[in-house]
């Protein structure tokens, strides 16, 4: 079967998972907030780096000693969202590569990616020492404001034009990525941006809905 897409990009938070961040989840987890570091870097007053290291610091202080071993102990209780991997494998059966492009956490992304079969993984990292204990640090892989230059830099990785990518998402962050894909679909959408931005808006429970769009059924 010739795909439709040559490659199809989904956001982690709020589309393959049911929590809309994974960085909150864990701030949650420990009853911590990083409002006023999110409204600085909305505001683009601090870089990514600066924000991520704000965030694991609230981890630090929570619990002294922190390790991944803990992090991804809370993270192993999030919710995969209903068939994501049934999506993932009906994308690949037509030929095309799948991949999450996320400012997420990186572990998480590599679960979801081993259950469903995604092809790559673009997403983001916490810095830790030989023993595991956090330092402190995050590890930047994907700009949350630039979303679209992650998913270009992949493109061109693999040979892909736009003309042959789609991409999912759930929230402003994700519009980059529908102007630089020849379809964006708003799976979920948290905000007017990300709805004005897609080419399709799916409401529902079950990331299959998005699938007649993707494989033009």
């Amino acid at each position: 079967m010739n795909p439709r897409f040559d490659l199809v990009a989904f956001d982690l938070d709020g589309v393959l998972v049911e929590p809309e961040s994974s960085w909150v989840y864990v701030h949650d987890h420990f009853g911590v907030t990083n409002e006023t570091a999110l409204r600085a870097y909305v505001a683009r007053e601090i870089d990514d780096n600066e924000f991520m290291r704000r965030d694991v610091a609230l981890w630090m202080r929570a619990k002294p000693g922190i390790c991944r071993s803990d992090i991804d102990a809370v993270l192993e209780t999030v919710t995969i969202t209903t068939g994501a991997r049934e999506v993932v494998q009906a994308v690949k059966a037509t030929g095309a590569q799948t991949a999450i492009v996320s400012g997420g956490l990186r572990h998480l992304a590599d679960k979801v990616a081993r259950h469903a079969g995604i092809d790559h993984v673009l997403a983001n990292d916490v810095a830790c020492g030989p023993d595991g204990r956090l330092l402190g640090e995050g590890v930047l892989d994907v700009e949350l404001l630039a979303k679209g230059d992650a998913l270009v830099r992949l493109q061109k990785r693999l040979g892909v034009k736009k003309a042959r990518c789609a991409a999912i998402g759930n929230s402003f962050i994700d519009a980059q990525m529908f102007e630089v894909s020849a379809l964006g679909i708003a799976f979920n959408p948290i905000d007017d941006k990300v709805r004005e931005a897609a080419d399709h808006v799916v409401v529902g429970d079950d990331l299959r809905l998005i699938l007649p769009y993707l494989l033009g059924k």
